[in-house]
């Protein structure tokens, strides 16, 4: 026997359930979805174990029981949960959740690069090594020093920016070699915030000078 209700009913009905009910009603799939857009590895893990549960509630499902009030979950239900475990597949798969783990791969959250090429020092330990600041962004710098570094090191930048002077600290994250010159890509470690606004209005100012060229 089926029976249908009025849509008033079925709203009213939803308000009088338990907090487990109400969450799998009205927020498992939104909160998966707000979760899948935010594209980090926790959104990645929980994804995946919302939509676990889902296939675990609906395998269980009882006969008559909330939400469907009928023998089994509604086909449009079960399209629904196919859909959902062939998306669970797909972020299995290596390069799919390659972007969720690796933020490099991420290149909305970039903030804008420029070519600055100013000279530098970068001090390591009690040693002074000048070099150059090839390019620039929020998030750190690409060097090029006249002595070597190991991948991994911390140095204290000293450089100028629109004739101010900034000294951060910053990681060497990679070594990269551009027509056989070998460059260090580095990520700044910020002390405060006060550092991080002070670059923040530097590097805005510097969209609007013509000596440094934007290639992001």
């Amino acid at each position: 026997m089926e029976q249908d209700f009025p849509f008033w009913v079925v709203i009213t009905k939803t308000f009088t359930l338990d907090l487990v009910d109400i969450a799998n009603f009205w927020l498992l799939f939104p909160l998966s979805g707000i979760l899948l857009l935010s594209v980090r590895i926790y959104s990645y893990i929980i994804f995946i174990s919302i939509q676990l549960y889902s296939l675990y509630f609906h395998l269980n499902y009882e006969p008559f029981s909330w939400p469907y009030i009928a023998p089994t979950p509604s086909s449009t239900a079960y399209l629904l949960l196919a859909a959902n475990m062939a998306m669970v597949c797909y972020l299995l798969l290596p390069r799919s959740r390659e972007i969720f783990f690796d933020k490099n791969l991420r290149w909305w959250e970039r903030g804008s690069r420029y070519t600055i090429n100013e000279p530098c020092f970068a001090k390591l330990l009690d040693k002074e090594i000048h070099g150059k600041v090839c390019d620039l962004s929020f998030g750190g710098a690409l060097l090029e020093l006249d002595e070597a570094v190991e991948v991994g090191s911390i140095l204290r930048l000293d450089f100028e920016l629109l004739d101010k002077n900034l000294s951060l600290n910053a990681q060497v994250i990679r070594l990269i070699e551009i027509n056989g010159q070998e460059k260090y890509g580095t990520e700044f470690l910020y002390e405060g915030t006060l550092q991080k606004l002070r670059l923040k209005f530097l590097m805005t100012s510097i969209g609007k000078v013509k000596d440094y060229g934007k290639y992001r």
